[in-house]
């Protein structure tokens, strides 16, 4: 080895080292002993062929087809040995390695390798060889990569499996080397950056720098969080990554924002509400589960009680539909005017506020169930009054205004609701009362249909408050036709003396 060799050989190695980029050529010998053979690896990268996208396709050895993409081509590996009398006399050894080359890829490559050495003698081919295998690379046809195919498979054998996640890793860090060392423009500053200075968001790529980056993610952690970190184009919904939001916030305002976060996620959970405690507000959790209680008469009793709330934080027990403290299976109490927002929210055409009605009142059924009470409780309070003594709803379409409720057999006034009595339930319509002479008040349409003939005897029946018995006044062949025409009228039904009675509510 003469000196001349080995300070060409040192002289080229630098140069070269200043052309790749850092890390990109390695020694694996001991450049600094003169005695030592000057060996290492150059790690040839793909950066200017990296549109369109290279597709890696293969058949793993459960028999699944798999197809992987990727930004750019991952890099192959040029190793050299350089001997004594290089580059006056001899050539340098060269080989090549690759995961991903098939077996025609390598030999061209290989042959390309040889020519250059062949026409350059006498000169350093290092450069050379690496700017030949990223132009004969950019040739060759590796869009869609057949990995079952690789030459590495067939040269030292192992797996397609553990092959495909080698490639899968060396494919990130390339597209991540390529991002670091690329200029972008910030869409918010409008400034040019360094790809080291920008962040990438995934899937969408839109790329902006830190400085405009964290100081907005600062910005929104110092006010109200209401979701996770995102990019910062109009209308994009990717998510920043977790480091990315960290470095941003730093530990304390970090630390607030993960809590928010973790509650959100948690309010989300089909079994989680929010406590209704003004002070709280914090997260609750509605337990589903079996009670049983002994009841007077020796006998067991089970039931389910689905819609009790425990809230982690204050200890209160609610009830998840009216959101008051816990009733068990009492019905809820609640405000007209909660019903009317429920149903019309409910009704209505955000999709957001029915998703978060769905997740409070535990599913779309029983939303459904609550609306479909309450428009039946809406239409009962406009169309039928309670029994004043068991509080059952009674509808009124037809007939007087004496009521009967047949499950607690209680005569009643639909006026102004006052319990009759059983014996004489008409002597309320009588006298001096404020419902005196109003029996058959505002009724008088069901009558319209009835045959001309039978005008005088609603009058006569009903006029100035008496009821349907007959006085001295009256014709004895009149009450006859009276009786006649109630009787048809559905207003009779046999007493236990055989005298007809008024039907309650007909």
């Amino acid at each position: 080895m003469t000196d001349d060799d080995r300070e060409t050989q040192l002289f080229e190695l630098e140069a070269l080292e200043s052309v790749l980029r850092e890390n990109k050529l390695t020694k694996t010998s001991d450049w600094t002993n003169k005695n030592a053979v000057i060996e290492g690896i150059i790690e040839v990268g793909f950066d200017s062929i990296s549109d369109p996208k290279v597709t890696i396709e293969g058949t793993s050895e459960t028999g699944e087809n798999f197809s992987l993409s990727f930004d750019i081509l991952p890099p192959v590996r040029l190793k050299f040995r350089l001997p004594a009398d290089y580059p006056s006399v001899s050539s340098p050894i060269l080989e090549l390695e690759s995961d991903w080359m098939n077996q025609e890829q390598m030999t061209t490559c290989e042959a390309e390798l040889v020519k250059i050495c062949e026409d350059n003698l006498m000169m350093g081919v290092l450069y050379l060889c690496y700017q030949a295998i990223i132009d004969l690379i950019d040739q060759l046809p590796t869009r869609v990569i057949k990995l079952n195919e690789a030459n590495v498979l067939n040269k030292n054998g192992g797996s397609i499996d553990s092959l495909k996640k080698k490639i899968l890793g060396k494919g990130e860090e390339a597209a991540e080397e390529h991002f670091v060392n690329t200029l972008f423009d910030c869409e918010v500053c409008y400034d040019s950056f360094m790809g080291h200075n920008c962040i990438k968001f995934q899937p969408c790529a839109h790329v902006f720098c830190k400085s405009c980056t964290f100081d907005y993610y600062r910005s929104m952690a110092k006010g109200v969080v209401s979701k996770a970190m995102q990019c910062l184009a109009e209308g994009c919904k990717s998510e920043a990554q977790e480091n990315i939001v960290k470095e941003a916030l730093g530990d304390e305002l970090y630390a607030k924002y993960e809590v928010t976060l973790v509650e959100k996620a948690i309010r989300e959970m089909a079994d989680s509400v929010e406590c209704p405690r003004e002070n709280c507000q914090k997260v609750a959790y509605v337990t589903d589960r079996w009670v049983f209680m002994h009841l007077k008469n020796h006998r067991n009793f089970c039931f389910r009680q689905r819609n009790l709330a425990e809230c982690s934080y204050c200890q209160f027990s609610f009830c998840n539909l009216c959101k008051q403290t816990f009733h068990g299976i009492s019905g809820c109490k609640w405000k007209k005017g909660d019903k009317e927002k429920l149903v019309k929210q409910w009704q209505g055409d955000d999709e957001h506020i029915k998703a978060d009605m769905c997740r409070q009142f535990g599913g779309e059924k029983h939303v459904e169930a609550l609306v479909e009470r309450f428009l039946n409780e809406e239409w009962l309070d406009s169309n039928s009054k309670p029994c004043p003594k068991c509080s059952v709803s009674i509808e009124k379409n037809e007939g007087c205004h004496k009521m009967h409720c047949t499950k607690c057999d209680t005569y009643f006034c639909w006026l102004c609701a006052a319990a009759l009595d059983k014996v004489d339930p008409y002597k309320h319509f009588q006298g001096d009362g404020t419902c005196s002479g109003r029996l058959f008040e505002g009724v008088h349409n069901f009558f319209e249909e009835e045959e001309e003939g039978d005008d005088h005897l609603f009058e006569m029946a009903f006029d100035e408050g008496s009821d349907y018995e007959s006085d001295d006044s009256v014709d004895f062949e009149i009450e006859d036709q009276l009786e006649e025409w109630l009787e048809r009228e559905g207003h009779f039904d046999d007493g236990p003396d055989g005298m007809g009675d008024l039907e309650a509510g007909d």
